[in-house]
């Protein structure tokens, strides 16, 4: 009889580590009010910026374009947000219940698809609005030169095809989502996965880099009276340089941490990492339609 009386100890598998510690997917209850907060207005505001642009009576120029793809970059990071928002507010206090399900499920492979193809079209735009830039302030005079809507599609083409690719990845065992509940590619366990965490994070400084050398050859060309640089020109111009080091400064210190972890040598827990998603990483994508608007 004593036997039925005799505590048992209770075993969960698998047991809590450092990608997955014992606590929902969002940590702290400020970030639950901003990560809706944040998902709304990057929704709301997206999806206004590609009406107005696309139903405009005005014609549909390189700039214009280039926007929406920018817009609709950041409206699949609105999405992202929403399904981890929803999913959060679902398993609130008892997330331990639906973790594998969750982890392990088409939910989180979608929200993981939509973040990274979201951050990669939206660095791969970015680029290409400021050399566009560079390029129509440049070549102010020589129209014949000027870019044209016909080789801004294909050049943004292969922007959707490369950032689908790099997501498409983890779905087919290039590192994963399922490593983390907020569904991002951080199983860095064999040398492809650091490969290909590496490469993403190397690409981005490149851009980076390129944006950084244009934007200072647009200024020493708007202070060249030879290039007659139009007025309109140089105020777009300005509008994406606040735009595009917005972005990047956001970018910034999750670059850093993920180069940290990328090499095993994480420089932040999860749950901190959890702040950083919802502070700098998305934050862009609800500022940009007001930014640009």
């Amino acid at each position: 009889d004593n036997g039925f009386c005799s505590p048992k100890i209770l075993r969960c598998a698998p047991e809590p580590d450092a990608f997955n510690p014992c606590e929902d997917i969002m940590g702290y209850n400020f970030l639950r009010v901003l990560i809706w907060l944040i998902n709304i207005l990057a929704i709301v505001g997206n999806v206004t910026v590609l009406f107005v642009l696309l139903t405009s009576r005005y014609k549909l120029t390189v700039p214009r374009f280039l926007m929406c793809n920018l817009s609709f970059a950041d409206f699949c990071m609105g999405l992202y947000l929403l399904l981890i928002a929803s999913v959060d507010s679902q398993t609130k206090g008892q997330y331990y219940n639906h973790a594998i399900d969750w982890q392990t499920g088409s939910g989180c492979s979608a929200a993981g698809f939509f973040t990274v193809f979201s951050s990669e079209l939206s660095v791969y735009t970015l680029t290409v609005i400021t050399l566009e830039r560079w390029h129509t302030i440049t070549y102010a005079l020589q129209l014949d030169q000027k870019l044209r809507l016909r080789h801004a599609i294909p050049i943004m083409l292969g922007g959707w095809l490369f950032s689908t690719l790099i997501a498409m990845l983890p779905l087919v065992g290039v590192s994963n989502y399922m490593k983390v509940s907020i569904c991002l590619p951080m199983d860095v366990e064999t040398t492809l996965s650091q490969v290909y965490i590496l490469t993403i994070l190397i690409l981005n400084v490149v851009a980076f880099i390129i944006i950084c050398a244009c934007y200072i050859k647009i200024y020493f060309a708007v202070q060249n009276p030879e290039l007659m640089a139009t007025n309109k020109d140089t105020k777009i111009a300005k509008k994406m340089a606040v735009l595009i080091f917005t972005d990047f400064t956001c970018m910034a210190p999750i670059s850093f941490f993920a180069i940290s972890a990328a090499f095993k040598m994480p420089l932040i827990t999860v749950t901190n990492s959890k702040v950083l998603l919802v502070l700098f990483y998305p934050v862009n994508s609800c500022a940009n339609p007001f930014l640009y608007a």
